[in-house]
């Protein structure tokens, strides 16, 4: 896999869990787990971003200094790792499985016999700069000397030439034995492999995500919502099921929905015209109903929320001004006379017969919507 094509792989983790996924994957971790799961994936695309300009090892053995640019390969090694820790810890969560580790038991790239890829790839980072005097993986060889680039030119002389970038030598603890060292390298192409095929289970750990998602709404289904045949009473019950269901991710269309059917109308005019807005969202209650019965089905309810926030605006700029005003003022006197009127001669056919700020919010979003109709 090329540089680019690994950060362009890399940083679909954050297109994914920002996407249009993001609120289901926020309401099933909310509901799955009691600890804050989406904190550790924001950690760790937050640390992708940080160490991705280190995860290129093309020119760590072009440059020529003092300490054979061990701090750049040092540096490599570790973004390395801050990357394949922090998809292992996705992979947990999208497993629902804290023991769950990436490729367990897989010796593929490495090919060691007696480690897997995961176990191999932690032991080149405690030999090579995490912890060289602390290591504990490689029987009584347990301390590692300073790195170099492999010269491979004595090797080739006995026939025994190695894949290696850079190496060290391994020493014993044990005094009372033969002085010994073992030679122990590794290649940058193999890491680097090894990243990628880890940078490449993204993909398994988005549909891990997607199964739970939709497993948890199909069990949701199978919970029966009241039904009741008032508007209004059913709005009420499904204002409490949105919460319980879906974190109240609807909270807000249907009390407006609700605002919108219960707001008296005072004037008689005005109202016989109101009630045909009023019917086209009692018409949406079922559709507010099935949206929570059965969110594996219906994934939004922008039809509902077209119409009682319609897109379309028919008002001079001045006009879209006060529009924004009209529920930020809600609860604001001083403003109320101010946009009644300023509006009551620009709603029409409604009248300018208008009690008060909600009788006029809810006339304004009225003739939006049947304004919108006539496009």
């Amino acid at each position: 896999m090329k540089y680019e094509e690994r950060l362009e792989k890399l940083n679909g983790l954050s297109e994914f869990i920002n996407g249009e996924n993001q609120d289901d994957i926020l309401l099933v971790l909310d509901k799955k787990y009691p600890d804050d799961k989406w904190n550790i994936i924001c950690s760790a695309v937050h640390w992708f971003r940080t160490v991705e300009s280190y995860l290129n090892s093309e020119k760590l053995l072009k440059e020529n200094k003092e300490d054979y640019n061990w701090g750049e390969v040092y540096l490599f090694l570790s973004s390395v790792d801050i990357v394949i820790e922090g998809i292992n810890d996705i992979n947990k969560i999208a497993k629902d499985n804290e023991k769950a580790r990436l490729f367990y038991k897989s010796s593929e790239i490495f090919k060691d016999k007696e480690k897997d890829d995961w176990e191999y790839f932690k032991n080149i980072r405690a030999i090579f700069g995490a912890h060289p005097t602390k290591l504990k993986d490689n029987n009584e060889f347990i301390v590692s000397t300073y790195p170099t680039p492999y010269n491979s030119l004595p090797d080739k002389l006995y026939g025994k030439a190695k894949n290696w970038d850079y190496y060290t030598l391994l020493w014993k603890k044990d005094k009372r034995k033969s002085w010994e060292q073992l030679e122990f390298g590794f290649s940058f192409k193999e890491i680097e492999k090894y990243l990628d095929k880890c940078i490449d289970y993204l993909d398994n750990i988005y549909n891990d995500f997607l199964v739970m998602i939709n497993a948890y709404k199909k069990e949701l289904s199978k919970i029966k919502i009241q039904k009741i045949d008032k508007p209004i009473k059913q709005l009420n019950i499904l204002i409490k099921e949105d919460e319980k269901r879906l974190n109240g991710r609807y909270n807000v269309a249907i009390k407006d929905v609700k605002m919108l059917l219960t707001t008296e109308i005072t004037d008689k005019q005005n109202k016989r015209l109101y009630e045909k807005f009023k019917n086209v969202l009692i018409n949406q209650v079922q559709h507010l109903y099935n949206a929570l019965q059965y969110p594996e089905k219906i994934e939004n309810i922008n039809g509902v929320e077209n119409i009682i926030d319609s897109k379309v605006e028919y008002f001079t700029k001045n006009s879209s001004y006060y529009y924004t005003k009209l529920y930020e003022y809600w609860n604001n006197e001083d403003m109320e006379m101010i946009l009644i009127n300023h509006f009551s001669d620009r709603i029409k056919p409604f009248n300018a017969n208008i009690s008060n700020i909600r009788e006029l919010y809810c006339l304004v979003k009225a003739y939006n919507y049947f304004k919108s109709l006539e496009k």
